[in-house]
């Protein structure tokens, strides 16, 4: 057997080695992870303080049509539409109905809805509406008519334009929120107001609470008797009048707007000669002058009854001939 003399070539491996250099791509990873978090928390805060009409902007903005025309520029901020006031002031607008975390829920709606002045702020008079009306007393026929004109706008907008009438009166403006036939503001012989006219009195109240003239507050209903005789049609036109003015004194009316609240029953119809329509079944608001209220505040004071008793002794019948007392005495 032959031997062969060829050498034997042992290779040695290491067993350890380096390790390959790590790259910067997990970095990149993480900060679009960290991106991703604050753009989703960014979303959410949006949402949460966001009414429906500003959501809607939002998403305009997102999709590039909220302007009509013109390149988006995103570093000009005078057209922007962001909920926060880059000058440093707040622009959410509080809720209208309070929640009892924010520990106010006492106080009503009055006390945190306040519509925002001028034309920087978010919903600022809800549109030119409300930030066309000069908050003060009320007391020419052009006054009033310019104030009508705004609460015909706020019913228009409500679309209860079929159930509510509007008149203009010496003494103020007269606003009947009657039923239909179709439409009824409360439940069938409840004092459980219906959504929808809760809804018109919530857009009536704001414009209302600009305004400094007195308010009068009246139910009514129609001739059809209330089964019962512990609870009657007094007490029912009394209880939905209150009602009506728990909701505008919850939704921006100041209490010491409110000079009287009244049921009436079916003594003042508003069709006579159908005391069962349904427009009789109302609620009046009046919107007094300054003369009106003044009038209203001393009757029911009883600062009007002097007057009214030297009034009547002025108007008592005068001798015009001597002689004639005696014939009048007997």
């Amino acid at each position: 057997m032959a031997v062969s003399n060829d050498p034997v070539i042992i290779r040695k491996r290491p067993r350890g080695g380096k390790h390959a250099a790590h790259g910067g791509a997990w970095k990149v990873a993480f900060a679009d992870f960290t991106l991703a978090m604050m753009a989703l928390f960014m979303v959410l805060w949006i949402i949460q303080v966001a009414d429906q009409k500003e959501r809607e902007m939002v998403v305009q903005y997102i999709n590039g049509d909220l302007f009509a025309a013109g390149e988006m520029n995103p570093f000009d901020i005078s057209n922007s539409p962001s909920l926060i006031d880059l000058q440093g002031n707040m622009q959410v607008q509080p809720g209208a109905i309070p929640t009892h975390h924010a520990g106010t829920d006492r106080a009503g709606a009055s006390m945190h809805v306040r519509v925002p002045e001028g034309e920087k702020q978010t919903k600022a008079g809800l549109g030119p509406e409300l930030n066309s009306l000069v908050p003060g007393e009320f007391a020419t026929q052009a006054q009033l008519e310019l104030l009508a004109r705004e609460i015909n706008q706020v019913i228009e907008a409500a679309q209860m334009g079929s159930n509510v009438a509007l008149q203009i009166l010496p003494q103020g403006i007269r606003i009947l929120i009657h039923d239909s036939e179709h439409q009824a503001m409360f439940k069938l012989g409840q004092a459980q107001m219906q959504p929808y006219f809760e809804d018109l009195l919530m857009a009536l109240a704001p414009l209302l609470g600009q305004v400094k003239n007195g308010l009068t507050v009246s139910g009514h209903t129609d001739a059809l008797p209330y089964v019962g005789r512990s609870y009657t049609n007094w007490e029912l036109s009394a209880d939905r009048a209150l009602i009506a003015r728990q909701t505008l004194e919850y939704s921006g009316v100041h209490p010491n707007q409110l000079l009287q609240v009244t049921g009436m029953a079916a003594r003042v119809p508003l069709i006579p000669e159908d005391p069962y329509h349904a427009k009789n079944r109302r609620i009046e608001i009046m919107v007094l002058t300054q003369d009106a209220a003044g009038k209203l505040s001393r009757l029911l004071t009883g600062e009007m009854l002097p007057q009214a008793r030297e009034a009547a002794e002025m108007n008592q019948p005068k001798a015009r001939y001597p002689g004639a007392a005696s014939v009048l005495e007997r």
